[in-house]
């Protein structure tokens, strides 16, 4: 006999067994049948109703149930959902069984010091002889949000270290065309991880580049600024209208026919790649600078407007790649501020805020960076 057969008979031959389970099926099924046309409605369809297939009624939801954080449209209605998760294509260690960085405790770095570090900070108001603490990317239509934000950060870290004599910017596009499968680190445009990117810092150095069209640097990025999420309104061209043919390839000498020094003099080096613990990142930031931080990505997060971010509904879209600058509290909330990679026009001035000490969306478990050799 079947197992089947055998539960089918013995509930036939033991009924008083099987009443509880019998009842209980009963009970939800019939209190579920007396709910309003509206009710039952809202129950059946309320994980499509607070997604991005319906901007206007998500946006409403967040910010009716929470006032920590504004929502509203950044993105037109018809945006599709892959063009998305390129936006967001950060490979996270704990998804993708990805090894970590070592651990740099503050207490076993000598460049520490024994101070606290202050109640509020900011990168961009402490090193005001380093501009690239002040701007905003784009990663333009490529998934190279974890190329972008470690180049940015070795940028503000080697001015830093130099104490604002280096004022280049390190090439992001060294990192999307050079640090690729063959170093498990990336493919390209379609994402990658941001350990893998600084650890080619160390071993294998990144020239300079600046951003499409500025000729500065060996390398420069090979993608426009273009409006991910404002259409045809925002101050760039939309980014559907390019950037589809842009295949990123390694190459041995400077794009940048106008640049003079040759690829191999023009490698920057780390001394060490290294992960930093949440309980030591405030100390990190104050004396050393900006680090990334990986997270998980939700639906809500693209509406993101002003104030203390933190996840309140809709699917994980996948993981994000970004620029910690300082932190604060904000109405009696504590975050991190944090520099994105999709232009000005998202945001808060391409900016936001994301709540601390929570691990909201795994934010407090992947903070990376380097030592630049200077």
């Amino acid at each position: 006999m079947c197992f089947c057969e055998f539960e089918r008979n013995y509930a036939v031959s033991n009924p008083a067994s099987y009443l509880p389970s019998l009842w209980e099926v009963f009970f939800f099924w019939g209190a579920f049948s007396f709910l309003s046309a509206s009710a039952m409605d809202i129950v059946s369809r309320h994980s499509e109703r607070y997604s991005l297939k319906n901007q206007d009624a998500m946006i409403h939801y967040i910010n009716q149930v929470q006032s920590s954080w504004t929502a509203g449209k950044n993105f037109p209605d018809d945006i599709s959902e892959g063009y998305l998760r390129q936006l967001a294509s950060a490979w996270l260690p704990e998804e993708n069984d990805l090894p970590s960085l070592p651990v740099l405790n503050a207490l076993d770095d000598p460049a520490h010091t024994g101070a606290d570090p202050p109640a509020e900070f900011d990168a961009r108001k402490k090193w005001t002889n380093c501009p690239s603490l002040l701007h905003i990317y784009d990663q333009g239509n490529c998934g190279s949000c974890w190329a972008v934000s470690v180049a940015s950060v070795i940028t503000d870290r080697t001015c830093i270290a130099t104490n604002g004599a280096f004022k280049d910017y390190i090439s992001a596009w060294n990192l999307v065309c050079c640090c690729t499968d063959e170093e498990k680190c990336s493919s390209s445009c379609g994402g990658g991880y941001s350990a893998k990117a600084f650890e080619f810092h160390v071993k294998q150095g990144i020239v300079t580049g600046g951003e499409f069209g500025t000729n500065q640097g060996c390398m420069p990025y090979q993608i426009k600024y273009c409006s991910h999420h404002m259409g045809d309104k925002g101050k760039y061209p939309n980014c559907k209208s390019y950037n589809e043919t842009v295949v990123p390839v390694c190459v041995s000498e400077c794009p940048n026919k106008g640049y003079k020094i040759p690829m191999n003099k023009d490698k920057h080096f780390g001394k060490r790649a290294y992960q930093v613990n949440v309980a030591d990142l405030k100390k990190e930031l104050v004396e050393k600078g900006p680090v990334t931080m990986s997270f998980k990505i939700y639906e809500d997060f693209f509406l993101y407007k002003t104030g203390v971010y933190h996840q309140v509904t809709g699917k994980k879209l996948g993981g994000h790649a970004v620029r910690v600058l300082g932190y604060g509290t904000e109405n009696g909330e504590s975050y991190w501020l944090v520099a994105n990679s999709w232009n000005p026009e998202w945001g808060d001035q391409g900016l936001f805020k994301i709540r601390s000490g929570t691990n909201d969306c795994n934010s407090e478990e992947n903070f990376q960076t380097s030592e630049p050799k200077v």
